[in-house]
């Protein structure tokens, strides 16, 4: 793949990204994320390595967004609707969540994990596709939500279980620790 070719999928999805964080930030909704503001931003490590955002609905709900890298895209996009689960700790500072939501992958990927092979680590599961062809995929999510009192940050860590559609079926993990600010 080009490096011209590279770049121009990219810059679609950072403008894609950004398109989405402006409807979201002009949407009126009540409040209720940190220091009860509904938007913010930041990253995450793992899969994906990626910018990341999240819209809160309401006390229980909200929207997750991300565009990044992984091995299944580079960029790889999700979007994800959460619900909150705030009475698990009886806290107000930590909170499950679980939710579904989509995944595509774009240009460069690495081996998607579909078919049993065996390696010198062991038996893994991949999808041998050496072509750079979208993947499309449905995921769960389940996480871990930290918000610190009088921050206007979350923390969060989540373990996503990735159902592959297209180009054939199969099945993954992804697993993310990250950071979001609300300004």
């Amino acid at each position: 793949m080009g490096t011209r070719k590279g770049f121009r999928g990219i810059r679609s999805a950072v403008f894609a990204a950004s398109l989405v964080a402006m409807v979201l930030c002009t949407l009126s909704a009540s409040a209720q994320g940190p220091k009860g503001r509904s938007f913010g931003f930041g990253f995450e490590l793992g899969e994906p390595t990626a910018v990341t955002f999240r819209f809160w609905e309401s006390r229980l709900n909200s929207w997750d967004a991300a565009i990044g890298t992984s091995h299944l895209g580079n960029p790889q996009i999700h979007a994800d609707y959460l619900w909150h689960f705030t009475d698990v700790f009886n806290s107000r500072v930590v909170s499950l969540y679980a939710g579904v939501g989509a995944l595509v992958g774009l240009g460069e990927k690495g081996r998607w994990v579909w078919g049993k092979w065996k390696g010198n680590k062991g038996d893994y599961w991949w999808y041998d596709d050496d072509e750079n062809r979208m993947l499309f995929a449905a995921r769960g999510v389940f996480g871990l939500n930290i918000i610190p009192k009088n921050t206007a940050i979350d923390i969060f860590l989540e373990v996503d279980p990735v159902l592959g559609i297209v180009p054939g079926f199969g099945f993954d993990f992804q697993t993310a620790v990250g950071i979001r600010f609300y300004p």
